[in-house]
């Protein structure tokens, strides 16, 4: 994981493309972090969806990581390279949820059948 101390916030290095080879729409998303917690994942079973506060601070101009199609992502380089340009993230609707983008810094509402997304699964990193 990555320690944001920040925001006091821990970070899978990997998204769900690189760990389930697959996109997802909003609710598939929602259904892999369970699967992740089930499973205890890096041995935790606290994964959830970030908010979209949190998945924004991600982004800076500043920061480079190639992304899946040789796209530029603007994210830490502690990431795996090769991950997915983009995020699933609360809040959601019955219709949409908001969806990040790394290589705009925008989040905008996606239909939640949008079948092309990724998730990058967040936890609260414990205090000493």
């Amino acid at each position: 994981t990555i320690q944001d101390t920040e925001t006091g916030l821990a970070w899978c290095k990997k998204d769900s493309f690189q760990i389930e080879q697959d996109w997802m729409n909003f609710q598939e998303a929602l259904a892999f972090i369970d699967k992740l917690n089930k499973n205890d994942y890096l041995g935790f079973h606290d994964w959830r969806m970030a908010e979209r506060e949190e998945i924004e601070s991600l982004y800076s101009t500043e920061l480079e990581l190639m992304g899946r199609s040789n796209q530029v992502l603007n994210i830490s380089s502690l990431f795996e390279p090769k991950c997915g340009n983009a995020s699933w993230c609360l809040p959601f609707d019955q219709q949409a949820a908001f969806y990040f983008s790394y290589q705009s810094g925008v989040a905008q509402n996606y239909d939640q059948d949008f079948t092309q997304g990724y998730v990058r699964p967040v936890r609260l990193w414990p205090e000493d």
